[in-house]
C-alpha cells in the first residue's frame, strides 16, 4: 500500500487531473493553506473515498485570518473526513514576515485542534527556535502533530521527537546536496515518520523540476527503504501502520 500523507491535489497546478491523481496511490491526505483551499479540500475529501482532508491557514496566508475563516474551521473540524487541522505553523523564510501575527494565528488554530482532539499538520520553515518553545508551552490537551516536509538537522529532529511529534519526509531526501536530511532520516525511528510529496511541489529525483503528483511518492519510498536498510514491502507496511494510527483512519 502506497500513501501520500501530504498532497495538495486541489491546487491549481494539478486540480484538472484530480480524477487521475486520486487513483495514483491508495490514500491521500489533502491539507489546506488558505480559506479557498480549505473549502475546496472539504469538497474533495467528500468526493473521493481514499482522500482525507485537513483545514487551516498557512503562515504565509495569515492575512486572510478573520472570524469567518476561524468559524469555518471550527464548524467543519469535526467532519469525519477531516483528519487534522493543517497546515499551519511558522514560516520566516521570506521577509518581511509578522512573527507576532503568525504566533497569534498559530495559537488560535492550535486551540481548535485541541478542542476537537484533531491532529495538527505543522508547516515550520526557518522557525524551529520559535515553534518548539511555543508548542512546548501549550501542550495541555494537545493530541499530537506532524512536522511536514521536514528540512532541518538531527539536533532539531531530536527536539521535535522529544515533544512527541511525528516527522514527515518529502522528495527532498532524493535531492543532491541533502546529505544532512538523509542523516535525519537515518536517525528517526521507523515508527515516528511518514512520507509525502507536498504535491504539486518538490518532485523527487528523477522527476525534479516537474510538477509533482502523488504517484511520485513511490520514489520517496524507494529512497527511504534504501536509506533505512529495509525491504520496500516492509516499509510499506510500516508506513500504512503509521498513517492509520496517527490520523485514526481504518
Amino acid at each position: 500500500m502506497i500513501i501520500d500523507t501530504h498532497a495538495h491535489i486541489n491546487h491549481s497546478l494539478i486540480k484538472d487531473k484530480i480524477n487521475e491523481t486520486t487513483k495514483q496511490v491508495d490514500f491521500i491526505v489533502c491539507p489546506s493553506y488558505d480559506f479557498e483551499s480549505s473549502k475546496s479540500t472539504l469538497e474533495v475529501c467528500k468526493k473521493f473515498d481514499n482522500v482525507f482532508g485537513a483545514i487551516a491557514i498557512h503562515p504565509n496566508d495569515i492575512k486572510c485570518w478573520n472570524d469567518d475563516v476561524k468559524n469555518f474551521i471550527i464548524n467543519n473540524a469535526n467532519d469525519e473526513k477531516i483528519v487534522a487541522i493543517g497546515e499551519y505553523g511558522f514560516d520566516f523564510h521570506y521577509p518581511p514576515y509578522d512573527e507576532k501575527m503568525q504566533e497569534y494565528v498559530f495559537l488560535q488554530q492550535l486551540e481548535i485542534a485541541k478542542n476537537f482532539q484533531k491532529k495538527s499538520i505543522f508547516h515550520i520553515r526557518d522557525a524551529f527556535d520559535v515553534f518548539l518553545p511555543c508548542l512546548k508551552n501549550n501542550l495541555t490537551n494537545f493530541c499530537g502533530g506532524v512536522v511536514h516536509c521536514f528540512d532541518a538537522n538531527v539536533q532539531v529532529a531530536k527536539k521535535v521527537l522529544d515533544l512527541g511529534l511525528m516527522i514527515s519526509f518529502t522528495g527532498l531526501v532524493t535531492h543532491k546536496k541533502k546529505d544532512e536530511l538523509r542523516e535525519v532520516l537515518k536517525f528517526v525511528p521507523i515508527d515516528r515518520f511518514m512520507l509525502e510529496t507536498d504535491s504539486p511541489y518538490l518532485a523527487p529525483e528523477p522527476f525534479r523540476g516537474q510538477v509533482c503528483e502523488p504517484k511520485f511518492v513511490q520514489e520517496v519510498y524507494k529512497k527511504t527503504a534504501e536509506i533505512k536498510g529495509v525491504d520496500l514491502a516492509e516499509l510499506e507496511i510500516q508506513m500504512e501502520d503509521n498513517f492509520k494510527k496517527f490520523f485514526k483512519v481504518k
